[in-house]
């Protein structure tokens, strides 16, 4: 048996003494990534470029709205994925939009001459509305303002077009309305206004012939469907007094 072990051990030692060879794999370069620029006929660049953020942090994206232009670097199987996402969200459908906003300043009183036009007819069920909440002898129209906005962007205008009687002195009421942003909701129903603000100086007669200004301010954010009038809320003058801003909107196609 001593000698059996010994014979196989001596015909192993050979195949110890010979030298391993390992295998390695050679390395492979990652494939460079796409590189593709798309001109959009209708949607927004930034919009879009906002919306491709869900394909992760590996793509890299730049756009430019005035070039309607979004260029993207992404892993070929990704490009394929943004490629076919870009050519469903580039429709008519869209495109950005223009707002027409028609701003009516509308003051209350009690007394029966306060140097401000009178309701047109479209306002009428606006101040009925009024008329139920308030407790104002008389409703006119102080000023109307103007402004088109195209959707997501900032935009204001202003007036010195209201006049109130301050004591036997007609004055004239500077007035300043911006919103900071206008969008269209998904089903196309809705405008939202993002802080709408606006805001007046109000001249007073805090004795005889000697006069200051009263400033009123109304900053609020606001849902709006296309041809509502809506009473966006009240700037206190005096307790004779008050101004109530009312807004209506138009979809520019």
């Amino acid at each position: 048996m001593r000698r059996v072990f010994v014979v196989a051990v001596l015909c192993c030692a050979p195949l110890l003494g010979q030298p391993q060879t390992i295998a390695v794999q050679p390395l492979v370069e990652p494939a460079p990534p796409d590189q593709k620029l798309f001109i959009l006929k209708y949607a927004d660049p930034q919009r879009v470029s906002s919306l491709l953020g869900v394909f992760g942090s590996h793509i890299s994206m730049s756009a430019n709205a005035e070039m309607h232009a979004l260029a993207v670097t992404a892993p070929h199987s990704v490009m394929t994925a943004i490629d076919d996402a870009i050519a469903k969200l580039d429709i008519p459908a869209s495109a950005p939009k223009d707002f027409d906003f028609t701003v009516y300043l509308v003051v209350g009183t009690e007394g029966e001459n306060i140097g401000a036009s009178m309701i047109p007819k479209e306002l009428d069920p606006v101040v009925t509305q009024l008329r139920g909440a308030f407790a104002f002898k008389n409703y006119r129209l102080l000023d109307v303002l103007t402004i088109r906005s195209r959707a997501g962007q900032n935009v204001s205008t202003q007036s010195s077009g209201g006049v109130v009687r301050v004591g036997s002195v007609d004055k004239l009421v500077n007035t300043n309305f911006s919103i900071r942003s206008a969008t269209m909701s998904a089903d196309g129903g809705t405008i939202r206004l993002d802080r709408m603000s606006c805001s007046s100086k109000v001249p007073t007669e805090d004795s005889p012939g000697h006069y200051t200004t009263q400033n009123l301010s109304l900053d609020t954010d606001l849902d709006i469907k296309e041809g509502q009038k809506v009473v966006v809320g009240r700037m206190g003058m005096t307790n004779q007094q008050a101004m109530f801003v009312v807004i209506t909107v138009k979809i520019v196609q």
